[in-house]
């Protein structure tokens, strides 16, 4: 599944419609499944277009920028061309002594420019070249215009485009947490309920062999005794809950003992990795992807609803912690395994958590938000994957394993 079923998760608050815990029936459970599979299919398609007006509008912010600063420019050689001009005008005023030229005072600034280009043309000037300067510079100022009109009139589109997809997508995300706690808690009861009904078959089996088993479970270690009064043999096992389990067992016959000691060692269970979301999310491959500025997205944006738990990827140490800059709310995570976890755009940290504070795999860390330079209407999580604390590489592998 997309994530997994943590715990903390099932402390949100329950929509009314969830069934008493304890009538939850595998059928609840299949309806809520498949809510959340429809859901999830409807959040993705929502994700993959607000992907695309992101990294749409942070190309028009680039282009229209790129726009301005041209359109400064050719203005600037505009203005430089038309002065240069006037002054050749005034030059060759002076030396022929044309009457003509002085309309170049009297008409305005670009009824006498147009005087001037005329005079010049006229009289066969050996600066014609200035000329030509002129037109293929005002040629492009205005074609220059032209396209910052357009690219800023898309830019308003986009930025609707964000609007309009970003209100479906919360409203969707927000529904998909709600499924997803309702889910968490009716798994949770069911297992209760089996819990407790193999506690009711094992009592009933302990119950009808009490007449030749005594069972005696203690905190550390379980022994079973089997007596048997027509042979005079007594048998006693114990088996100590550990990584190494061992059994010894001591047979007695005609007043002699014989011990017989059988060691088994358990492997010890992996560290292991969990989703950094713990509770409904949705994201897509954006890794490079044009951001704002004129940056290329380092990690993976894993949207959900605002508050949704965020938890340690792996064990480790909060290696630091932000509040500021594009991040907002931050924290680096060093894993047990020397590779680090990059979590941005929190809404808060989880409550007493601090540098240097060890935690294990699936602990709470934080909550989703909108901190930084994150848009308000969109909670996310930006996450990054440094190996071996070295440069980011592409997390999406990673959590599409992780979370599904």
């Amino acid at each position: 599944m997309r994530a997994r079923l943590y715990l903390v998760a099932a402390l949100m608050v329950v929509p009314a419609a969830l069934p008493a815990l304890g009538q939850v029936t595998p059928e609840d459970i299949a309806g809520a499944e498949a809510e959340l599979a429809a859901l999830r299919s409807e959040t993705d398609q929502l994700a993959i277009r607000y992907e695309a007006a992101i990294v749409r509008s942070a190309q028009l912010e680039t282009q229209v920028a790129g726009l301005e600063a041209a359109a400064r420019e050719s203005q600037i050689q505009l203005g430089m061309t038309r002065q240069l001009i006037r002054e050749r005008a005034v030059e060759m005023y002076i030396e022929s002594s044309t009457s003509q030229i002085s309309l170049l005072f009297v008409e305005g600034l670009e009824g006498g420019l147009e005087v001037a280009l005329s005079y010049l043309e006229e009289l066969g000037s050996s600066d014609a070249e200035i000329l030509r300067n002129l037109e293929v510079i005002k040629t492009e100022y205005e074609r220059q215009l032209a396209e910052l009109q357009t690219a800023r009139s898309e830019q308003e589109t986009v930025v609707a485009e964000l609007g309009a997809v970003g209100a479906q997508l919360i409203a969707r995300l927000e529904t998909a947490q709600n499924t997803y706690v309702a889910l968490v808690a009716q798994r949770a009861a069911q297992e209760r309920a089996r819990a407790e009904e193999e506690t009711r078959r094992l009592a009933a089996e302990e119950a009808a062999r009490a007449s030749s088993t005594t069972t005696t479970v203690a905190t550390t270690s379980t022994t079973v005794a089997l007596t048997g009064s027509a042979t005079g043999v007594t048998t006693t096992t114990t088996v100590a809950p550990s990584a190494t389990t061992g059994e010894t067992t001591t047979t007695t016959v005609a007043g002699e003992a014989t011990t017989t000691t059988t060691t088994t060692t358990i492997p010890p269970q992996a560290a292991g990795q969990v989703c950094p979301v713990g509770g409904f999310t949705s994201f897509t491959d954006t890794w490079s992807a044009p951001r704002s500025g004129g940056r290329s997205h380092q990690g993976v944006d894993m949207l959900g609803a605002r508050w949704t738990p965020l938890v340690a990827v792996e064990s480790g140490a909060i290696l630091r912690t932000g509040s500021g800059g594009l991040g907002g709310i931050s924290i680096w995570l060093k894993g047990t395994s020397g590779n680090q976890f990059y979590y941005a755009h929190l809404e808060a940290l989880a409550n007493g958590l601090r540098v240097g504070q060890a935690v294990q795999v699936g602990a709470l860390i934080g909550y989703m938000g909108t901190s930084g330079n994150a848009p308000d209407y969109i909670p996310h999580l930006h996450f990054e994957y440094h190996p071996g604390g070295g440069a980011a590489v592409d997390p999406y592998p990673l959590v599409k394993g992780l979370c599904g």
